[in-house]
């Protein structure tokens, strides 16, 4: 076949090549279908195989006994049975189609005999090819190929039909067109403009996954300014949609760590943890990617406000910010607010002089009971006025912690 690499080719046969010998010799058709197709054009590594077949699931499962080592059947009634042989995984799915019901989250399944059927729910025309094993046929009823070689991103039927199988689509537009540097039809656009409202049939749970990927791709600029050009980032995020320039400028320009992406798209407008914290949970977002984007903003937050390059100021800096220090400025010199030289000189110093590790007291809770008689509060107290002695004039030696709580007994 045209257009895949002889190595690329003898991986794939290698993996799944004698399993499509024994589907075609039961009478089934065997077809790579999806990514794995799309990614073997562009030269690009591939995980996992998908597979589709006309079999039926009790078919597929059948024959797999005979040839993997471990299978499962948890997706049989989608039409999906999974297998592990060696280091080979696949998922081998009976041709279907998938549509949502106006009122319906989840999408009812229907299958196919028809290699054609199945293609014509895929997403786009780039998913939209497969590959007929062993003969290294390509199907590709809606020109996903030159789609791919035009970096084009098309639907395989009419967006409008596509959108709403399944509405999640839209905003997987947005990760395509920014992970393969594509272009989008008008048409694709209106459609997506015209059916945005269609998401709110979508779990939150679906879109935070979809969205959590799309950050993560290189370069998601083009996928910012597409949301935001179709209205889609409005929907999702009505604080943020008017700040599409500073966000597609920016967030390319920081690492692929999803939290950090996360606090970039949401800075302009949400400066404040809490804030980000409760977006997040309105997109079911988990708690950790929560608390860690909220972390990072109050940390980008404290050093703009930050106009001191005292020591003290440098160690109440490092004491707040400590795990989240380095996003936090990477977030803010992508939006070109980068802090006080002074100021962070003066952070490193401390941890030149003091290390980089978490400011430590020299007595703990229970040491400071025994000192105050066992009251409970009062050892927390305690505890916060010695942290505060710490971050503003060093690191105190048992002694002195000892003789400032004596002193503060004495003097409230």
């Amino acid at each position: 076949m045209d257009g895949v690499a002889q190595a690329d080719r003898d991986d794939v046969d290698r993996r799944v090549g004698n399993l499509a010998e024994l589907f075609v010799s039961a009478g089934w058709g065997f077809f790579v279908v999806g990514g794995v197709v799309r990614d073997l054009f562009l030269g690009r590594q591939s995980g996992d195989i998908d597979i589709t077949t006309d079999a039926m699931p009790e078919d597929t499962s059948s024959i797999l006994e005979g040839w993997a080592d471990t299978t499962w059947d948890q997706g049989a009634r989608f039409g999906t049975v999974g297998a592990r042989k060696g280091d080979v995984m696949v998922e081998i799915t009976t041709h279907r189609s998938e549509k949502y019901h106006a009122d319906s989250r989840k999408p009812s399944v229907e299958f196919s005999s028809k290699i054609d059927d199945d293609l014509a729910r895929r997403d786009f025309t780039i998913n939209a090819m497969a590959i007929q094993l062993p003969n290294w046929r390509l199907v590709d009823p809606f020109g996903g190929r030159t789609d791919l070689a035009r970096r084009v991103l098309r639907t395989p039927l009419t967006p409008e039909i596509a959108f709403s199988d399944d509405p999640l689509r839209m905003l997987r537009a947005a990760r395509f067109l920014s992970g393969y540097q594509l272009t989008s039809p008008i048409e694709l656009e209106n459609a997506m403009g015209v059916m945005a409202e269609r998401l709110d049939i979508v779990s939150k749970e679906r879109i935070s996954e979809e969205f959590a990927k799309f950050l993560l791709v290189e370069r998601p600029s083009r996928g910012i300014q597409l949301l935001h050009r179709t209205g889609l980032m409005e929907r999702l995020f009505p604080s943020i949609s008017n700040h599409e320039n500073l966000q597609a400028q920016s967030i390319d320009l920081v690492s692929r760590n999803l939290e950090l992406r996360w606090a970039c798209l949401l800075w302009p407008v949400l400066q404040e943890g809490i804030l980000a914290r409760k977006a997040l949970a309105g997109l079911r977002a988990s708690n950790a990617t929560a608390s860690r984007v909220g972390a990072i903003i109050d940390a980008a937050r404290a050093l703009t406000e930050a106009k001191n390059n005292d020591h003290a100021t440098a160690r109440r800096l490092l004491h707040q910010t400590r795990h989240d220090l380095e996003p936090a400025i990477e977030l803010l010199n992508a939006y070109e607010q980068p802090p006080l030289p002074s100021v962070l000189s003066a952070i490193d110093q401390i941890r030149k002089l003091e290390g980089d590790e978490e400011f430590q007291l020299p007595l703990d809770g229970n040491e400071i009971a025994e000192l105050v008689g066992g009251e409970g509060p009062l050892v927390g107290e305690m505890l916060a006025r010695l942290m505060d002695q710490r971050l503003r004039t060093g690191p105190l030696s048992k002694k002195d912690a000892t003789a400032l709580i004596q002193d503060w007994r004495k003097n409230p």
